[in-house]
């Protein structure tokens, strides 16, 4: 079992990450804030994800080889138009083989354009939490887990299956209940009302050394 926060200390964390690493990598941020509000992409995906895989006139990001690995076409996780403009707003590449989470800046060890390595998400959600005095809680649980968790008082399950995190109980799930788009904005949508709601409380906590375990 996962260890889960409520979206207002979920958005503290991310708010965290963002202020101590969006000026050495901005996409850190980027993919983390994703992952706690497309939750049918696991971590390990979202550090897969190629220029190829975001279609932003279409507005969806296509896992090719999903970890559930049923689905021959892979999966999609559809876009709102908040978040196709904000990918918008980071430099893309014409090579559409290169990682989109790939690192910007060279440093010791890293040469640019090399793909973000398997634990520098969590790396970065770890920092943002220790500083916060957050213990226990890891970014699969903090972001997909905690987000799922809280949906759960404004969506059925199967809502939240079909158009979050994608899972299925069993074939028969999986062949008649294949995520619609729009299902899967109705998803996105409840999220980002839960995330804005909880802004103004944000600020509070963010004005805090500590935030309670």
């Amino acid at each position: 079992m996962c260890n889960i926060v409520t979206i207002e200390v979920q958005q503290a964390i991310i708010d965290e990450v963002k202020r101590i690493s969006f000026d050495i990598e901005p996409k850190i941020w980027l993919g983390i804030k994703l992952l706690a509000t497309y939750i049918k992409i696991r971590p390990g995906e979202m550090r897969n994800v190629r220029e190829r895989d975001i279609n932003l006139e279409s507005g969806f990001i296509h896992i090719p080889h999903p970890k559930e690995g049923s689905r021959k076409n892979g999966k999609f996780a559809y876009l709102d138009a908040e978040d196709i403009n904000l990918i918008k707003s980071f430099p893309r590449s014409i090579d559409p083989d290169l990682f989109f989470f790939r690192h910007m800046v060279g440093k010791s060890g890293v040469e640019i354009g090399e793909q973000f390595g398997p634990k520098y998400f969590k790396k970065w959600w770890d920092k943002a939490c220790e500083n916060l005095g957050i213990k226990g809680v890891d970014l699969y649980g903090g972001t997909k887990h905690s987000t799922a968790t809280a949906l759960g008082e404004f969506l059925t399950p199967e809502e939240i299956k079909r158009g979050g995190t994608g899972s299925s109980t069993n074939r028969a799930f999986e062949r008649y209940f294949q995520p619609r788009r729009n299902e899967s904005a109705k998803v996105v949508s409840t999220i980002k009302e839960l995330q804005k709601k909880q802004a103004g409380k944000v600020v509070e906590l963010s004005k805090q050394k500590k935030l309670p375990d």
